[in-house]
């Protein structure tokens, strides 16, 4: 669900599980990650002595601050779980954009940090792209552009503090070569397709999603031709419609869920 930084940035603690229980608990659970929120305790995690807390207020603001020094014009929106425990920034690059395909499709870089209070988000940074005629966050690392992201994980409050330095080199490399890492976006709108149901179809079932979801991804696909690409249908344009299934069609999925299938489709379009 969308929401603000300031409410990401509940106070959290570790505790020991038998205080809050008055049960003691084997060393894997020995102790609970607890958060106050709106004036509520709550259990996110269990967890043993070997957990480091890391809290989002060492994060979250720490980012937004390294993207207010390097210069960049920048939006900024965020998204938590239901249960408080998992959390996503998006931060889109209004400076710097690349056209794909047609004058009319534009990108823009965008910045993804994700973090977790129960372990099951690992933090990361990816850098991917937004694109601007829907509101699908196209955040994958597809080929050549692996290397730019971050991904901490294990015992990470050390490596956390470090990735701030890193995301420094990382910002500078991706804004200075974010053209060059879209090219792969404009080779798909370049593979005309002849056969849209049969291509959509590869997708799909590329990415292990049932064939009967296939009407609605044709129909998106054929409508943004038209308005885009005078009724021409490319590889670009079903990516973005299996895209669009996948991020509203899959509401109950957790984004991490939702990349699984987005990363798929792309490498599948990639290299077929």
């Amino acid at each position: 669900m969308m929401t603000s930084l300031e409410k990401m940035l509940f106070d959290v603690e570790m505790v020991k599980m038998q205080e809050l229980t008055g049960i003691p608990a084997n060393s894997d659970y020995e102790y609970a990650v607890l958060g106050h929120i709106n004036g509520e305790k709550r259990i996110l995690n269990a967890c043993s002595d070997r957990y480091e807390l890391v809290d989002n207020k060492e994060i979250f603001p720490q980012i937004r601050q390294v993207l207010n020094a390097s210069g960049l014009e920048f939006s900024e929106s965020y998204r938590m779980t239901p249960n408080n425990a998992r959390f996503y920034a998006d931060y889109v690059i209004e400076s710097e954009q690349a056209s794909i395909g047609s004058g009319f499709d534009i990108v823009k870089p965008l910045i993804r940090v994700r973090h977790s209070y129960n372990g099951m988000t690992k933090y990361g940074i990816t850098f991917g792209y937004y694109r601007m005629v829907c509101d699908n966050g196209l955040v994958v690392p597809v080929e050549g552009k692996e290397a730019t992201n971050l991904h901490i994980t294990g015992r990470h409050t050390i490596n956390i503090r470090r990735s701030f330095d890193t995301l420094i080199q990382r910002l500078e490399k991706f804004t200075t070569n974010h053209q060059i890492y879209s090219e792969v976006y404009n080779n798909l709108a370049r593979k005309e397709v002849v056969n849209v149901e049969d291509r959509v179809k590869e997708v799909l079932n590329a990415c292990s999603i049932p064939e009967t979801r296939s009407t609605t991804v044709v129909l998106s696909v054929k409508e943004e031709a038209s308005k885009l690409y005078n009724g021409q249908i490319n590889d670009w344009l079903i990516y973005n419609g299996v895209n669009q299934l996948v991020h509203k069609g899959e509401s109950k999925k957790v984004l991490e869920q939702k990349e699984v299938y987005d990363h798929k489709a792309i490498n599948f379009l990639v290299k077929h």
